[in-house]
């Protein structure tokens, strides 16, 4: 598939499973009362024009940083040898050598490199995310043994292990490439 294709595939599955999910919410929990989302029940959001507001402005930047990682050149990759997992894990977030639990509280310098880091991540996080919010839904609306085991904690269960194998995932494919890159072979 062309990028351009993947591109407009990708944004569509967004904004579909993201206008689903906040549909299915409303129809669910009109006053947000049952509503789980941690803007709500942790920041105390409670208005769905403030909540929709938020979303949306995440929704169209994490957009916006994937339309810059797919059209947008920026290696995230260090031209040096001799980086670990661990390196590079940190190097493509920080944008320089270090551990990779560094990315937990250190912010990249570069505004640049942040914005292609969310787009090669968050982009793919989301569309995870929307794979399980509309299956979630569907068997909400459609089943009776889904409404006995459903669960916030549940929800986010899966959107967490989820998102960290993703995560996991994408850091093992650039390591790959940064070991094409400088070392000319491919490693596991």
């Amino acid at each position: 598939m062309n990028k351009k294709l993947k591109f407009i595939v990708t944004i569509a599955w967004i904004l579909f499973s993201r206008s689903y999910d906040a549909y299915c919410t409303f129809r669910h929990t009109p006053d947000l009362a049952k509503e789980a989302n941690p803007l709500v029940t942790i920041v105390g959001i409670d208005s769905w024009s403030t909540l929709l507001i938020i979303l949306g402005m995440l929704t169209i930047y994490i957009i916006y940083t994937y339309y810059l990682s797919v059209f947008k050149t920026f290696s995230l990759l260090p031209s040096e040898k001799n980086y670990s997992f661990s390196n590079i894990i940190a190097y493509i977030y920080l944008g320089t050598k270090a551990s990779w639990t560094s990315i937990f509280y250190k912010f990249p310098k570069d505004i640049n490199r942040f914005n292609h880091y969310m787009g090669h991540f968050m982009s793919r996080c989301l569309v995870y995310a929307g794979f399980v919010s509309t299956a979630m839904w569907i068997l909400i609306n459609n089943t009776n043994f889904y409404k006995s085991i459903h669960s916030p904690i549940l929800v986010y269960g899966i959107l967490i292990i989820g998102t960290i194998y993703i995560c996991y995932l994408c850091n093992k494919s650039f390591y790959k490439k940064y070991l094409l890159e400088t070392q000319g072979e491919k490693q596991d």
